[in-house]
């Protein structure tokens, strides 16, 4: 299903782009950093005993039912992502304004994630703009219409599952194009 293309102009307290695009600084991903745009994924040192003590289990968010948009199936998918120069320009961000979403890596050498939170009237807030740096065994879930990058895999071609839930209709994603920004060395 392809996304819909929103011609949404963004309030922003960014200056109009001079010379080149304005820098992006990487930062490590913490549980705290990430809280205001989704849920940090990794197993780290919880979990429980499963099946018979074979396995452990990482129960990592529960969403309430009511979450769910009527309509909506539950999808997963991979994807296969070419790795990227973190040099790159960022020009667009996109959102899935219907449900929340699950990337985790299936290996990789590590992925950034560049995220923003929305203005009142659905526009991105460009002044929240942030870029987090995760391994290749941290994995998140986005807020609802959360804006965000596509998946930047760094230094290896990766796989991701990913898991939404969709109605079908060009609304499961909207993308907007942005004042380019380039990611700046991690601090």
């Amino acid at each position: 299903m392809p996304c819909r293309k929103v011609d949404m102009t963004p309030r922003t307290e960014i200056e109009p782009e001079t010379t080149s695009p304005r820098p992006l600084r990487v930062s490590p991903v913490t549980k705290a950093g990430f809280e205001p745009f989704g849920w940090l994924v990794e197993t780290g040192d919880s979990g429980r005993a499963a099946n018979n003590g074979t396995a452990r289990r990482h129960d990592l968010h529960a969403h309430p039912a009511a979450d769910v948009q009527p309509g909506s199936r539950f999808v997963t998918s991979i994807f296969e992502a070419k790795p990227q120069q973190p040099t790159a320009a960022i020009t667009m961000l996109e959102r899935h304004v219907n449900s929340v979403q699950l990337i985790m890596p299936l290996g990789g050498a590590g992925h950034i994630v560049i995220v923003s939170q929305s203005n009142p009237d659905g526009t991105p807030d460009l002044s929240t703009l942030a870029a987090f740096a995760f391994s290749a065994a941290q994995g998140m879930i986005y807020r609802r219409g959360l804006w965000h990058h596509p998946i930047m895999a760094i230094g290896a071609e990766a796989r991701f599952l990913v898991q939404s839930w969709q109605n079908g209709t060009e609304a499961d994603c909207e993308i907007l194009a942005i004042e380019a920004r380039t990611l700046a060395p991690m601090a």
